[in-house]
């Protein structure tokens, strides 16, 4: 029986020290093997700009990698010429940037060599610089209550850098740009119509943008009018409770401001407010990040928002036609006026608030 015991012993320890050999390989960088340089790309096809125009250095092998660029065209500038401590799990991004101020209109090819303790590497860059030329996509923008935010998109169908600015646009209508530089890819400008300092109506203008690639002219159009757009239990301003953060964001847009609160440990409330148009939206998910796929469960309007349910009741109508057209309320807590699936907030007999949200939402 003894002999058993350990002959026992002796087996699990052999399993032991096996699998402890098995676990520790392959988890991470190897301290004993050599260096080695490695690019994701070994070609280049250049914008001219660093937001575009990149590539990843790393090392391939073992201990620490130093590495040096030692050529490159005169007309191309890097973000780093030279690192060191780079290890199996580093990366080094480097950034660049065509100085069109050395060239003359053409194509040209280059070579970014680089040298290290791990080997050396090239990378050839290439580059069609013709003069810039503007395209908008946006040749006409139509407006309402309902479409009031979309993007600009610019294009530079030449080459080089294509600079322009808006010299003229209508006072209502804010661009989140009004002037800059495209590439070797389209820019989108993001806008929207401030319909809160409008009066009702039809407009008509145009939005005026001058380059170095030619200049455009943009027609706009806008109908703005008071309309039916709050449901109590169904939503407001075109989204419903249940709808996804990304309906909210691809009708108005980034917020103005967003935070969140977390009633549970797996239950994010977050809230997206639209203050230049008087809408709260309160979304849930389970992470303090909020994804376009967040369900709405809170909507909240307040001035300039002109919304109106089908009784005619909006922002500013008087206490006493809520009465008149919903009857008593439910609930009275100081001014909020709740009933069935919506509530009033009342504040100098006016209506200042409208809240519609599912049941049980807010802890």
């Amino acid at each position: 029986m003894k002999n058993m015991n350990k002959v026992l012993m002796l087996f699990i320890g052999a399993v032991a020290i096996l699998l402890m050999s098995c676990s520790d390989s392959g988890t991470g960088p190897d301290p004993k093997k050599d260096p080695a340089i490695a690019v994701n790309l070994s070609e280049i096809t250049l914008s001219g700009s660093s937001r575009w125009d990149r590539f990843d250095l790393m090392n391939s092998g073992g201990g620490q990698l130093e590495w040096k660029i030692d050529g490159k065209p005169e007309w191309l500038d890097v973000s780093a010429v030279s690192g060191i401590g780079l290890t199996a799990t580093d990366t080094t991004t480097i950034r660049l940037t065509t100085r069109f101020d050395k060239l003359a209109y053409g194509s040209y090819t280059g070579e970014i060599k680089i040298s290290s303790n791990g080997g050396q590497t090239t990378i050839i860059v290439t580059l069609n610089y013709q003069p810039p030329k503007l395209k908008v996509e946006n040749g006409v923008i139509n407006m309402d209550r309902h479409y009031r935010y979309s993007e600009l998109v610019l294009i530079n169908e030449g080459g080089g850098e294509l600079d322009w600015k808006i010299t003229a646009r209508p006072a209502w209508l804010k661009f989140d740009a009004d002037s800059g530089t495209v590439y070797g890819h389209p820019e989108l400008i993001p806008f929207r119509a401030q319909v809160q300092l409008l009066e009702y109506g039809e407009y008509t203008d145009k939005v005026y943008i001058q380059s170095n690639g030619g200049d455009f002219e943009i027609n706009v159009y806008l109908s703005y009018e008071r309309e039916v757009e709050v449901y109590a239990g169904v939503g407001a301003a075109n989204i419903n409770l249940g709808d996804t953060y990304l309906m909210v964001e691809r009708l108005y847009g980034k917020p103005t401001s967003s935070g969140y609160v977390r009633p549970e440990k797996t239950v994010f409330i977050h809230n997206v407010d639209y203050s230049d148009l008087g809408l709260e939206f309160r979304i849930k998910n389970n992470s303090p990040i909020l994804f376009g796929s967040g369900e709405v469960g809170y909507i909240r309007m307040l001035a300039p928002y002109d919304g109106l349910t089908p009784e005619s009741i909006g922002i500013g109508s008087l206490s006493s036609d809520l009465v008149t057209a919903y009857d008593q309320p439910i609930e009275k807590n100081g001014g909020e006026w709740r009933y069935e699936e919506i509530t009033f907030v009342i504040r100098n007999n006016k209506v200042s608030e409208m809240i519609i949200q599912e049941p049980g939402f807010l802890p």
